[in-house]
């Protein structure tokens, strides 16, 4: 969700809810990642935004983990599950209550919370305040997804990578990949054939990179792919894996001969926010893959 507007949403909840620390968070099977949080004076807390643990260190994994439903915690430091976190004594905090922010198809997309530093804070009409403030953000989504979802794939699009990419940290590289032979399919097949290549295309490239990587469709054959430092995995074994598994269509339903051919563009001081030069390096380095023979890669220093 789109920084600034997460910032006046919070700020929204913190007039309800005066003297309460207050945070958007980010749920996965594994992790849970607090998006903001504001203190008690509602300003940020820096230290706290964009933090990630593990779910199960959380007070929120009671609502991903359980019901998925408004939850109280009147007494975090007597209930069964929170009086053993860890986090339970840095939070310096006796109450807790958390509502569930779902996407519009009913996925969950994480909680909004409410931390209070004495026992017995929260009442129900608090929890259903807080609800009317999670409908609020399920919204948003639904709005940030149609701006920021290419309908075919459910990739980012375009857009998102422009908007996104000066403020993603930590990136190593950017890739720019394009079908080879593409056109023959639609040509030959027609364009509901070329959709379904291009679904089954995302969904393996999808496969091959890290959960902190950023992949987006770009264009009509043309997918970006954001490699963070977090990827440990050598660039040129993940350009390698993304060829091998988009030269292979023996299961397809019908006969295509398709590859890719993959230019590296490497982030440094000089392209990190600026996604124009970064795509534009990875560019011509994909199109000199193209002129080697197809099937390739080329990393732009080359």
């Amino acid at each position: 969700m789109e920084q600034r507007v997460v910032q006046d949403l919070l700020e929204l909840v913190n007039q309800s809810f005066e003297d309460k620390r207050l945070y958007l968070g980010k749920t996965t099977d594994e992790t849970f990642s607090i998006v903001k949080m504001l203190g008690e004076d509602g300003r940020e807390l820096e230290e706290f935004s964009n933090l990630t643990m593990d779910l199960k260190e959380s007070f929120c994994q009671l609502i991903y983990l359980g019901e998925q439903k408004p939850l109280i915690i009147n007494d975090i430091n007597k209930h069964p599950v929170t009086s053993e976190l860890a986090i339970t004594a840095k939070a310096n905090a006796g109450a807790y209550m958390g509502v569930p922010v779902f996407y519009k198809d009913g996925k969950m997309f994480g909680t909004l919370c409410v931390i209070g530093k004495e026992a017995v804070s929260f009442s129900e009409k608090d929890i259903e305040t807080l609800e009317k403030f999670s409908r609020l953000f399920s919204y948003v989504l639904e709005l940030e997804r149609l701006a920021s979802i290419d309908s075919l794939t459910n990739l980012y699009n375009r857009h998102y990578l422009y908007e996104n990419f000066p403020i993603m940290k930590n990136k190593k590289a950017i890739m720019l990949l394009d079908l080879d032979n593409f056109k023959e399919v639609n040509d030959t097949y027609g364009h509901d054939v070329g959709d379904l290549l291009l679904k089954e295309a995302a969904s393996r490239i999808n496969q091959q990179i890290g959960v902190n990587d950023t992949l987006a469709r770009v264009g009509g054959d043309e997918f970006a792919i954001v490699i963070m430092e977090e990827n440990d995995k050598p660039l040129e074994a993940i350009a390698k894996d993304i060829i091998q598994v988009l030269s292979v269509w023996n299961n397809f339903p019908v006969a295509v001969s398709v590859s890719a051919s993959i230019g590296i563009c490497m982030i440094d001081e000089n392209n990190a926010t600026n996604i124009h030069i970064a795509l534009k390096e990875a560019d011509t380095a994909m199109y000199n893959a193209k002129r080697n023979g197809k099937s390739t890669f080329i990393c732009g220093m080359e």
